[in-house]
């Protein structure tokens, strides 16, 4: 982990404050099982990969959006401790933000999404003013015989 105390890491902060200001404005909603499949594996992908335990706090947006109640709902049903990014401007519980962007979806076989994960418990206890960047990059999923599976993660550079 690394804390980014730069202009850039500033105006990341910035984005992701007026991410969330803008996400409690209009919602996500999955298209169908197949969306919510996706975004669950990637989702425990990155619950696993920063070792985060059930009682972390996530907060979610995608494609720059909050996920509506049902989606939430369903994704918190498979075990993580998710909210909708716009709560965390209400209460500053959430520990950790997690930005999904689909970059391709061919339901029958294929998706890409980046994911940029970032932890701001610093900021919720007004230690610091920047949020610290844990994980960037790109999941690939397959569906394979019904089932999709994440086949690959590139880290951003």
């Amino acid at each position: 982990m690394r804390a980014l105390r730069s202009p850039a890491t500033a105006l990341g902060l910035a984005i992701c404050c007026a991410l969330s200001v803008n996400a409690a404005e209009k919602t996500y909603a999955a298209r169908n099982a197949d969306v919510v499949e996706v975004i669950s594996l990637v989702l425990a992908s990155e619950v696993r990969a920063n070792n985060w335990t059930k009682d972390d706090l996530i907060c979610l947006s995608i494609d720059d959006r909050d996920p509506d109640r049902k989606l939430v709902d369903t994704l918190r049903q498979s075990s993580s401790n998710v909210r909708r990014l716009s709560d965390w401007r209400k209460s500053f519980r959430c520990g950790y933000h997690v930005y999904l962007r689909f970059v391709e979806f061919d339901q029958s076989q294929a998706a890409r999404l980046r994911a940029d994960v970032a932890d701001v418990r610093e900021i919720n206890s007004g230690d610091a003013h920047f949020a610290v960047r844990l994980r960037n990059g790109v999941y690939a999923v397959r569906k394979s015989e019904g089932k999709w599976s994440i086949s690959d993660y590139v880290p951003s550079k």
